[in-house]
């Protein structure tokens, strides 16, 4: 492409670099509407953005957006509108507002309009009231970033001017600790070489210090506010992207010379300065504005993440559907039952009570119009508030993962967070975990270890399991080198004395790892430091360093090494960087020697292939070496080099040059010139770091693999250094069948997958006969992988993976990664089948595809940055707190999530279809039988609040007491799904059964004190109303197993705050206040004075609740969960333990008796009375501390003996305090209770009984790990 057809005039009227003035708020929105609408793009016609500087006036007609921001999601006049619509776009609330609608038809209004006004307003009130204040906080940190202030280059001075006033095109300052307000090109700095250091935080989370450098042709210019003004460059570059760290595009400087050819120059990622950087260690830097506003990277990378739902939000969905239609066939049911009455007794009723009205004069339009009034009065099924509590408990169980100290990694002070709160059910239901290495299960803090030079080892123990055996040899004294890295050691002496010696090929070995990097160095108090983007890098620099070859200082075209105290400079003629493709990176030095030379290091199955075949031992022998490097768990390179002559890098810098110039595919340009220049090189040798595993690696995979859950691990290391560590975490056990796929083409990874899937069905065959299980490991490298994961093979892939209890993917792309994890995700044998739930975890920026991917994404904020955090969707500091997070919060969160959900709808339908029953009584009428504000109450104050805290707060087992395999239970979906779903269904409608005809039946020949009938409606209505309260609420406390104080004053309170309202609305105050909307005047007060009332609310509370009970321990005894067994034997253990303590505590009573003087039995009356009321007094001791035990030990639901926020953050639990008596004068033993040690008469043959699991192996091994102490 010629940059010259557009080339701006060198002459140009000082007027003409005046900066336009700021846009008013009008012009800005008409900008904004210009750019919506296409009219407006600022790109030219060949699709690439071109701007100049200095001149204004060019980049005004190109329509660029200014440096305005907004991330709110609202605006003030269109707030309520648009919020409204959002929230009407739920099925739950447009099916709310349809009753409203409904009700305010007279016809068929059977309920007053503000029964259903009054909850929805609520519900819309809560939710609106919440968005406005997130978009509030949004506007104002808008404002304070737009009216941060930068100094821009106007008129020949630097002036203060807002960052929304920033311009494309327009020179900035900035200073240090200042942020960068636009995306801009780095002109100058005030550094030498024209560097840069920049943090990067806002971007990708990380802290560490990166380095930026201007072009060498610019970095004369300064601050000069002279130089500057005449500084007349175009640049041609790539449209707005979000692609952090990518940047296409060119600087054409303009000449004074009118003929003179504009030089061209290219720009990539590292001479951009991004939005959001902040500038450090550098006075200032002075950049040309590339990209503004909403087009800067940082603005385009802060789109609305991908929206991840729940497997219980997609039934819960399912189920509003299934709902409405049980709604209308019910309402249809009523009205057939109307057209019935109104046929038999209507004409007949109508003529002696209430005459037909036309249009409602033939049964027919009757029965037709109690449809949609029976529509109204049933609303109720459809849980209005359902979705605004799921989200509170939500919110609350993810503030318990905030808070949990368990999480919490004190050495870098990082605590758990849960990112997103809409997914702490899923964590209870995982079934794949898929998990990168390094960083994840390793520390990725890397420390050269060994070294292959020459076919020679170096490094302490090296070579065979016998050497490994010897004694650690000493380590190599540093002192000489007062560079030296104190905190690196080593321990073979020879690779020192070979270093001394000036060996050649270790020359040439320290040599590479001390010029081929991207390594930047500084000096702060007199000590040499790096600024290591990679720690293999780091690790690998700080090695030579020590030995003697100290990388000093680097500029655009030199790099400087200390080598063994003399001081060498390189002249940088290329620098081939590393990427995820390449796997390598190259440079082309000009050697003090006069020669040019290419070193080279990178992954062997990308350096292998460009070696020469000119010393075959010599490769054997390293690969050798590599091989057994990579069976003791350490990360290779290969090192390998070559000399180029002068015509052969002139001929290929051409080719480079233009690579670099071009605007199109540069990146595959560029790759393909590297591939030219770095191939025929010589092997110099290998290096080995190692990279220890995470604290708590090998317990929580061994735990996670006890819960079911299957591990996968994706990496980008050598297959024998994956599987080695696989051996290393447990992850690969001893007694594993390891299977291999290492095809190179798909016909061949076609077959090997037949072989082994043969291969795993004999092996089975062969376990079963011999009674024992076969478990498989399968390791799969990224060749394979590549045509495993094609159309043809992905499934019988698949098949085969699924079937191995751990599966290693070795040398795979980030982009492998997340198709490995789509794969397992997508996969459903039956369209009726659950999804598979999978977890991805990572740390670094290569990992986001894979977290993203999958269902739910865990970041570490390890070494590599926090861009995997950003990602993710939880996240903490070390791998070991997964097993905590999925085994204990993921657990807890699904048991109670199904708790909730499964109240919530049995307490829907047993006051919803009370209603239902009532229609034959009032002749299908669509009259309620409940006050219109009891209505309005019940699912807001009556009934709400307990279950929420079951929700929040429920817990079945302790940590201690609950092992792995009752993880089970989430996998498995047992506890909500749609028969749960009907089952709750079902019991609402057996309670709501008996919560009407009980008492109907009951008043049915009553009177009161004053002789009067009490089957008034306003009486039963009333009657009936209390009774489903108390019921629904003694239905919560059966569902609740840990009572603290909030679950007794929530659920109790429930019950008390029926009576106190109901005094107040049937009180003669409410009803002289409005007599309609009063209408149940003294209902209560007789209610509470009829003795028949108690009696009946307690017969229908145990008639109500006795079949759950009884169901429930049905299901307990004949067909357990693995958790309800795991419960039922802790319980019967503790049973157990007390009948133990009251034989203990009994039978030290008799031997007292026994021991009495006779004379204190007889004759002595005072003496008997004395002896009396000592035993009196010892009983009582005695019972008092049995009390204690009992109340200890009475039920793990009320075992609590502190409050739960401790317990929860803690993970323990409560020791039991029992006071000790004194028993200075009686034999004595220690018997153990809940834990305790308590002091305790000697029994004379006491021996404690103990509880026993029953059924399957894997209940067997869960009840080996319950600690029911």
């Amino acid at each position: 492409m010629n940059v010259e057809d557009d080339a701006p005039s060198v002459a140009v009227s000082p007027s003409k670099h005046e900066v336009e003035k700021p846009m008013t708020t009008f012009e800005r929105w008409v900008d904004q509407i210009k750019i919506l609408l296409g009219f407006k793009t600022g790109e030219n016609d060949q699709g690439l953005r071109v701007l100049r500087s200095n001149d204004p006036q060019y980049n005004l007609e190109q329509n660029f957006p200014d440096n305005f921001i907004s991330t709110t999601k609202y605006k003030a006049y269109s707030f309520l509108l648009v919020n409204l619509c959002e929230q009407f776009s739920r099925l739950a609330n447009a099916y709310f507002l349809l009753i409203l609608i409904l009700q305010l038809i007279p016809q068929i209004a059977a309920l007053d309009w503000w029964i259903t006004l009054l909850p929805l307003l609520f519900v819309l009130s809560v939710t609106g009231f919440k968005d406005a204040y997130d978009d509030i906080q949004r506007w104002r940190s808008d404002k304070s970033i737009n009216n941060r202030k930068t100094s821009v280059l106007i008129n020949n001075q630097w002036t203060e001017t807002k960052w929304s006033d920033v311009t494309v095109g327009s020179l900035l300052r900035i200073k240090s600790n200042e942020s960068i307000p636009a995306d801009v090109l780095l002109v100058s700095s005030s550094a030498p070489n024209g560097l840069a250091y920049i943090e990067t935080a806002e971007l990708d989370g990380e802290t560490n210090l990166k380095v930026r450098q201007s072009l060498a042709e610019t970095e004369n210019l300064m601050d000069d506010v002279g130089a500057l003004s005449t500084f007349f460059g175009r640049v041609q570059c790539e449209l707005p992207n979000n692609r952090l760290d990518k940047f296409i595009g060119l600087l054409a400087i303009e000449s004074m010379e009118e003929n003179e050819d504009l030089a061209q120059y290219s720009l990539d990622n590292d001479k951009i300065l991004l939005r959001g950087m902040v500038l450090k260690n550098t006075s200032w830097v002075v950049g040309l504005v590339i990209f503004t506003g909403h087009q800067t990277k940082l603005m385009m990378n802060s789109g609305k993440p991908s929206l991840k739902r729940t497997n219980v939000d997609k039934l819960l969905n399912k189920i509003v559907y299934y709902i409405l239609g049980l709604l209308l066939a019910l309402c249809t049911v009523c009205g057939v039952g109307s057209f019935i009455w109104e046929n038999i007794r209507g004409e007949e009723f109508s003529k002696q009570y209430a005459p037909w009205i036309a249009p409602l004069d033939t049964a027919i339009v009757i029965a037709l119009m109690r449809i949609p009034s029976y529509i109204i009065v049933l609303n109720t099924l459809v849980p209005i508030s359902l979705y605004v509590s799921v989200e509170m408990i939500r919110l609350g169980q993810s503030m318990f993962i905030n808070w949990d100290l368990l999480m919490y990694h004190n050495d870098t002070d990082t605590p758990a967070r849960a990112r997103s709160t809409a997914l702490n059910e899923e964590l209870g239901q995982i079934k794949y975990v898929f998990s990168d290495k390094t960083g994840t299960l390793t520390q990725n803090v890397m420390v050269f270890l060994k070294g292959s030079i020459n076919s020679i080892q170096y490094g302490g123990n090296s070579g065979s399991d016998e050497d490994i055996a010897k004694s650690p040899s000493k380590s190599v004294d540093f002192s000489w080198n007062k560079y030296a890295d104190p905190k690196f050691t080593y321990d073979d002496e020879s690779l020192l004395k070979a270093v001394k010696a000036r060996d050649p090929e270790v020359d040439k070995f320290f040599k590479v790892l001390s010029l081929c990097h991207t390594v930047m160095s500084s000096e702060e108090e007199g000590k040499l430091t790096y600024q290591a983007q990679s720690p293999d890098e780091e690790a690998l620099l700080t090695a030579a360093r020590n030995f003697g070859y100290v990388f000093l200082t680097r500029t655009q075209k030199t790099v400087t090494i200390s080598l063994l105290g003399e001081t060498e400079e390189y002249e940088m003629l290329a620098l081939l960087d590393f990427d995820n493709v390449r796997k390598r990176m190259s440079i082309i030095l000009r050697c003090p020697d006069g020669k040019i030379r290419l070193f080279c290091k990178g992954a062997d199955t990308t350096v292998i292939p460009l070696l020469n075949d000119s010393n075959p031992a010599k490769l054997d022998a390293t690969l050798d070496h590599m091989n057994l490097y990579a069976r003791q768990g350490l990360r290779t390179l290969i090192i390998a080099g070559k000399e180029i002559s002068d015509y052969d890098y002139l001929e290929w810098e051409k080719i480079f040059a233009k690579a670099q110039l071009s605007l199109e595919d540069r990146d595959g340009a560029i790759n393909a010139a590297n591939e030219l220049i770095e191939r025929d090189l010589d092997l110099i040798g290998s290096s080995a770091i190692e990279d220890k595993l995470q604290d708590g690696v090998p317990e929580t995979i061994a735990n996670l693999a006890r819960a079911s859950i299957k591990i996968w691990v994706l990496t980008g290391d050598k297959q024998e250094t994956a599987i080695n560590i696989g051996y290393s975490c447990k992850l690969i056990k001893p007694r594993m069948e390891v299977l291999i796929l290492e095809g190179d083409e798909s016909d061949e990874v076609k077959f090997e997958i037949k072989e082994l899937q043969y291969r795993i069905d004999e092996l089975r065959r062969t376990a079963k006969k011999e009674g024992v299980d076969a478990e498989f490991a399968l390791v799969v490298t990224g060749t394979t992988l590549r045509f495993a994961l094609e159309e043809n093979l992905k499934h019988a892939f698949l098949k085969l993976a699924l079937q191995c209890a751990a599966v290693i993917c070795c040398r795979v792309t980030p982009l492998q990664k997340a198709l490995v994890v789509r794969l397992v995700k997508n996969y459903k044998p039956n369209k009726a089948d659950d999804d598979n739930i999978t977890l991805a975890i990572g740390d670094g920026a290569n990992d986001v595809s894979m977290i993203r991917e999958a269902h739910i994404g865990v970041g570490i904020s390890g070494k590599e940055g926090m861009q995997a955090v950003l990602a993710s969707d939880f996240c903490f500091a070390q791998f070991r707190f997964l097993e905590r997070l999925i085994l204990v919060h993921g657990h807890w969160s699904y048991i109670r999530m199904c708790k909730f959900l499964r109240y919530f709808f049995f307490k829907n339908f047993a006051f919803t279809l009370v209603q239902l029953f009532y229609a034959p009584f009032c002749g299908f009428t669509a009259q309620t039988i409940f006050d219109p504000l009891y209505i309005t109450l019940y699912n807001v104050v009556f009934t709400s609040m307990p279950v929420m805290l079951v929700g929040i707060m429920d817990q079945e087992l302790s940590v201690e007491n609950a092992p792995p395999e009752v993880y089970e239970v989430g996998q498995l979906n047992q506890l909500f799904n749609k028969q749960a779903f009907a089952l709750s269904g079902f019991h609402g409608f057996v309670v709501a059964a008996g919560c009407l005809f009980i008492p109907y039946q009951m008043f049915a020949q009553s009177i009161n004190i004053d002789g009067l009938d009490q089957q008034s409606m306003y009486f039963i209505g009333t009657a009936i109303a209390g009774i489903v309260t108390i019921v629904v609420n003694f239905q919560v406390a059966l569902e609740t197993t840990l009572w603290t104080v909030y679950n007794h004053i929530l659920t109790w309170g429930s019950i008390i705050s029926w009576f106190l309202l109901f005094l107040v609305i049937c009180s003669p105050f409410a009803f002289h206040i409005s007599p309609d909307q009063f209408s149940y005047f003294d209902g209560i007060y007789r209610v509470v004075q009829t003795r028949i009332w108690w009696l009946t609310m307690v017969l229908t509370l145990v008639i109500c609740l006795f079949p759950f009970i009884g169901y429930r321990l049905y299901v307990i005894l004949t067909q357990p969960t693995l958790l309800q067994e795991v419960v039922y034997n802790i319980e019967k253990e503790k049973v157990s333990k007390l009948s133990t303590l009251t034989k203990t505590l009994k039978a030290p009573l008799k031997e007292i008796a026994d021991h009495i003087p006779l004379h204190l039995h007889h004759g002595h009356k005072g003496g008997h009375a004395l002896y009396a009321t000592k035993r009196q007094q010892s009983r009582k001791d005695l019972h008092g501390r049995v009390s204690s035990a009992q109340a200890s030990t009475r039920g793990y639901a009320f075992a609590s003996g502190e409050g739960y926020g401790r317990r929860m953050i803690a993970g323990g639990e409560a020791m039991v305090q029992i006071k000790r008596q004194d028993t200075r004068h009686l034999p004595s033993q220690i018997v153990d209770v809940e834990g305790e040690d308590i002091q305790l008469p000697k029994p004379s043959n006491v021996r404690p009984r103990s509880g026993s699991m029953r059924s399957s192996t894997k209940r067997a091994q869960a009840s080996r790990v319950v600690n029911v102490d």
